[in-house]
């Protein structure tokens, strides 16, 4: 078999992110778990304090002004999974991720904008009364990929 299509990879990013602290604790989280690159839409961050691990110098970071040139270059056959507390998104413990995918987070006060919502191949979200820290959301995102789970 082709190994394009057993490899995987994923990338996670923060659409318009309030703070730089949640960001550099999205980049040590991902790192840490596997993440092939990360990235921002909107908001740009330099080197935060709590990157312990420096994962900027370690995986590949982008940076894209606004959701449509973020969308323009995705890479070809990856899935976009949003990161939602929506009424159609399917809950993270059943969610069975994209062996290549792209996981798109929102700032909390404000969530994913709509054009991104329309533009997810698919919308998770986890129990949860009310939204978490970002940097939260996107951590047990990623630990759940990590999880002996079937992929799609």
């Amino acid at each position: 078999m082709n190994d394009n299509f057993v490899t995987e990879y994923f990338g996670i990013g923060i659409q318009n992110g309030k703070t730089p602290e949640n960001l550099g604790v999205l980049w040590r989280t991902a790192q840490n778990l596997g993440a092939s690159y990360i990235f921002t839409i909107g908001n740009r961050y330099a080197k935060q304090a709590c990157d312990t691990h420096n994962a900027v110098k370690s995986i590949p970071y982008f940076h894209y002004e606004n959701f449509e040139d973020f969308y323009n270059n995705l890479p070809k056959g990856a899935r976009l999974v949003g990161v939602e507390l929506d009424e159609n998104a399917v809950d993270l413990e059943t969610f069975e991720h994209p062996r290549r995918c792209v996981y798109l987070l929102g700032a909390e006060d404000s969530g994913l904008s709509k054009a991104a919502i329309a533009k997810c191949h698919y919308l998770v979200k986890f129990k949860s009364e009310k939204s978490l820290n970002v940097s939260v959301a996107g951590s047990i995102v990623l630990y759940d990929r990590g999880l002996n789970k079937p992929r799609s």
